[in-house]
């Protein structure tokens, strides 16, 4: 990709849209700020009056991505049965994952350390706390964070797969976004015994 110029006051913007991009053609590993600097036409210390490394750059880039998922997660259909709910939500997560490969990446990239980056640690809470309140009108108070987890694990865990290229040689493409749906379900059913009655909601 050629270099090229950004809007004068969005350099940091412009970053990690940079940030993004290296990613995805080489991996969170492969990413240097001062690629990302090449790539929109500075020097190679101009970034580090926005981010004062490299983690902390990846880490913006990262929180951008779960502004994303949460704003997902805001969004959704809300009339609806525990188990449509679950399902709603798994096959929205690997939506969002194939969407954007690098986003997803980014967002759980391997030495970001999110206790180092408030605003990231925090906001990655918020995704748990969207799953919380999404299974709370279910569930009993004292399974609500469990389930949760186990929610986003297996949401999370079909993304990496899928988007890994691992169930392709298995699935046609047509029914890998199905996986996700079918397998929350699957979850769902498996917990009936702490769901409250769906017909009082």
């Amino acid at each position: 990709m050629s270099e090229r110029g950004y809007h004068h006051g969005d350099l940091r913007n412009a970053l990690l849209t940079a940030t993004t991009e290296l990613v995805r053609e080489r991996g969170a590993r492969g990413f240097s700020v001062s690629e990302a600097a090449r790539r929109v036409g500075v020097s190679s210390s101009a970034p580090y009056r926005h981010f004062p490394d490299r983690d902390a750059m990846l880490a913006a880039a990262a929180l951008a991505g779960f502004i994303e998922l949460e704003n997902r997660f805001v969004n959704r259909p809300t009339q609806q049965g525990f188990t449509d709910t679950v399902a709603q939500i798994a096959f929205e997560y690997l939506r969002f994952a194939r969407e954007d490969t690098a986003r997803f990446e980014v967002m759980f990239a391997h030495g970001i350390d999110k206790a180092e980056h408030e605003d990231l640690l925090r906001q990655t809470s918020r995704i748990q706390e969207r799953l919380e309140v999404a299974l709370g009108r279910y569930l009993r108070p004292d399974e609500i964070t469990r389930r949760a987890a186990e929610l986003w694990s297996l949401a999370h865990g079909v993304s990496e797969l899928a988007i890994g290229g691992n169930v392709q040689h298995v699935l046609p493409e047509a029914q890998i976004n199905d996986l996700a749906d079918s397998l929350a379900r699957t979850w769902a059913s498996g917990i009936a015994g702490v769901v409250e009655d769906e017909a009082a909601f």
